[in-house]
Formats: C-alpha cells, structure tokens, sequence
C-alpha cells in the first residue's frame, strides 16, 4: 500500500527524525550533509512504503552499509 498521497502526521515526523538524528549521531555525521540527507531519504522512502515502526526503521538505517550512504 503506498502513502505517498497522504501527509505525514507530527508524531512521525518527530520520529523520523529521531531515528535520522541518531543514526547521524552514530555515524558522526551531520544530517544536513550529503549522507544525512541520503539516510532521510531512506527513512522517508521505507516509511511511505508502510515501514512505519521506529524500531524497523532503526534496523533498517543501521543494516545500512556506511559505504552506501
């Protein structure tokens, strides 16, 4: 099912983003930054694709090979 119609509530929001926020802090990189922008991008894209549980999106951005983003 795709949400790419619908907005995004406050309360993802606030959760995407803390999800961003600590995989840039782990990576110790700066979520402005090309690569922080490039893990957004995935977060964002994972969860309009239905992946809306913060602990899936954590494994997801962490399985991420840092090489890639």
């Amino acid at each position: 099912m795709s949400f790419y119609g619908q907005s995004i509530g406050d309360e993802a929001l606030v959760m995407m983003k803390r999800v961003l926020d600590e995989e840039c802090a782990r990576r110790e990189i700066d979520p402005d930054a090309g690569q922080g922008q490039d893990l957004a991008l995935v977060v964002m894209h994972a969860f309009r694709s239905g992946m809306t549980d913060e602990k899936e999106l954590v494994v997801l951005v962490r399985n991420l090979a840092d090489e890639v983003c």
